[in-house]
């Protein structure tokens, strides 16, 4: 056994890099046991069982976890650099569900290369090389977290905001539990490059002050006489005098009696109500604009909505407390009528030769580059939904569209309406009615309670020949006093003609031969004419089943 000492042993200067090959000697005096463990092993006893204490004091606060503690004349300081030009330095604070992109308070520095927007944070282009920055990280808006609050908790502290310098009178700005103050005359400037400076705000302090006298003690009790009306209206018009033409006012919580002309408003993100609003300059909203009054605009009106959902409509228009959820994704406009009151929307047109569109525009493409319709397209559509068991039918039940039957050019527009219903007992739309540019088909059946009227083509004086064109006509008056042919021509399948006609001579020789124009096997008759006597009439019939003479039946009938 060795007589040597521990304290005669030589003083250990180096350590290897691996303290796991570095061993200690060491004394459990609990257990009385001797023996050797490794510096790595000592180590992670010490920090996981200790705080890390750097400095002779004692640890001074409870649940701490790492003290740095010094005595220095002027100031003690920790400092973190890293060396890497194209780095940051970054002392991150995590939460107990945060990882290494969320849930965490950054402060950093940028070093002398740091290129935005290629950085390992979170910060993206908003710094700069050489430029500190402090910033709260979360995931997005729709959970909890990521709000970074700056304050002081003390009553009657403030907050300071300074810019290029350390002095009192770099303050440029404070926070108060009253609210935000400019310090040292500093203006707001706005994006537009317009300035509110101290003049505009001190008019516009007055006249809100104003204002608030006037509605402080009274906004929220029965009524505002004419009076305090009168202030209100004062203070306002002053205030749009200020910054008419110069500024933007925001607006928070606006509670009025009374008219409101906002010829100077620009922006308002809380509430205007029971009241009339007069816009005659320009109105942003960005908030709620709650209205019981009226709201009187002689402009034009551009509602945009671009984040609307499949359960929502780019517009609603109510005049009930709820609407119901759309039944299909693109409701742009959506107008709730009154309960137990038919809902009516009437658009008025005066003057002469005016009348009132309803159009419904359609194109390919897109808005910025449309494109040709093409065939079979739908320009417009007018439905009829009803609910059913559980909501409704998201097509309509019946319907009238308007379709494309040729690819549009400037010259070529063709389109034919189609009628759609669903037959009793059915989910089903069927086309029933196809109205064409030339006919109408009918896909069911056509049952006219008082039958078919048909216009007849009265001929005037008398005629001894008629040429018929079965495609375009129907039914056919004339009279005659002579020999009479009729010609037929524009044979169509499935086509009636009807021709009446009366023999009024009464003098010698007066019964003529009518010559039908059918051949003699295709007739009544059994041959090409007969012969109409004087003061008689005859009633002719002709049916095409194809589309020539040979296949043209001609019923004739006389006395």
């Amino acid at each position: 056994m060795s007589t040597i000492k521990i304290s005669q042993l030589p003083a250990m200067t180096v350590e290897s890099s691996n303290t796991s090959n570095t061993i200690l000697l060491a004394v459990d005096l609990v257990n009385g046991v001797t023996g050797s463990i490794p510096a790595t092993s000592l180590a992670a006893g010490l920090y996981s069982n200790n705080p890390l204490a750097v400095g002779n004091n004692n640890i001074q606060l409870p649940n701490t976890i790492a003290q740095f503690s010094g005595l220095g004349e002027s100031y003690v300081q920790t400092n973190l650099i890293n060396l890497n030009d194209d780095g940051s330095a970054d002392i991150v604070v995590t939460a107990n569900t945060g990882t290494d992109s969320t849930y965490f308070i950054d402060v950093g520095y940028a070093n002398k290369n740091y290129q935005p927007g290629q950085e390992f944070n979170n910060i993206g282009t908003a710094i700069n090389a050489l430029d500190g920055y402090i910033y709260a990280q979360g995931i997005n808006s729709s959970v909890p977290g990521g709000n970074l609050i700056v304050g002081s908790t003390t009553s009657g502290r403030e907050v300071r905001f300074i810019a290029g310098g350390g002095s009192s009178s770099d303050v440029i700005a404070k926070m108060t539990a009253n609210g935000l103050y400019m310090m040292n005359g500093k203006p707001f400037y706005f994006a537009d490059g317009t300035v509110l400076s101290s003049s505009n705000t001190n008019t516009l302090a007055a006249a809100f002050n104003t204002a608030n006298n006037a509605t402080a003690n009274n906004i929220y009790q029965n009524s505002i006489n004419a009076t305090q009306n009168t202030n209100i209206q004062s203070a306002w018009n002053l205030a749009n005098t200020a910054v008419q033409n110069t500024s933007t006012i925001t607006i928070t919580n606006l509670n009025a009696v009374g008219n409101i002309t906002a010829a100077g408003i620009q922006s308002t993100t809380g509430a205007i109500a029971t009241g009339n609003l007069i816009v005659n300059g320009t109105a942003n909203m960005t908030g709620s604009l709650n209205v019981t009054g009226i709201v009187n605009m002689n402009a034009q009106v551009v509602l945009t909505n671009t984040s609307f959902s499949n359960t929502q409509s780019a517009l609603t228009i109510t005049a009930t407390p709820t609407v119901s959820t759309p039944s299909q994704d693109g409701y742009m406009i959506h107008i709730s009528g009154k309960q137990n009151v038919s809902s009516r929307i009437v658009t008025d047109s005066y003057g002469a030769n005016t009348y009132v569109v309803y159009a419904g525009r359609s194109a390919r493409g897109n808005v910025s580059n449309p494109t040709a319709v093409q065939t079979g397209d739908i320009l417009t559509r007018f439905s009829g939904n009803g609910y059913g068991t559980t909501g409704y039918a998201p097509l309509g039940s019946g319907r009238l569209d308007i379709v494309a039957v040729e690819n549009f050019t400037d010259t070529a527009r063709g389109t034919q309406l189609q009628l759609w219903n669903t037959p009793v007992g059915t989910n089903t739309l069927t086309n029933i009615a196809t109205f064409n540019g030339v006919d109408v088909v009918f896909t069911g059946e056509v049952n006219p309670q008082k039958g078919l009227v048909l216009t007849p083509n009265v001929l005037s004086g008398i005629t001894t020949t008629l040429n018929i064109d079965i495609a375009n006509n129907s039914l056919y008056v004339f009279k005659t006093n002579a020999t009479t042919t009729i010609n037929l021509s524009g044979f169509k399948q499935g086509k009636i003609v009807e021709v009446w006609l009366t023999n009024t001579d009464t003098g010698g020789g007066s019964n003529h031969t009518i010559t039908h124009g059918c051949l003699a096997n295709n007739s009544t008759v059994g041959a090409t004419s007969f012969t109409l006597s004087s003061l008689h009439s005859a009633y002719i019939k002709y049916f095409s089943i194809d589309g020539d003479q040979a296949n043209t039946y001609c019923q004739v009938s006389y006395s």
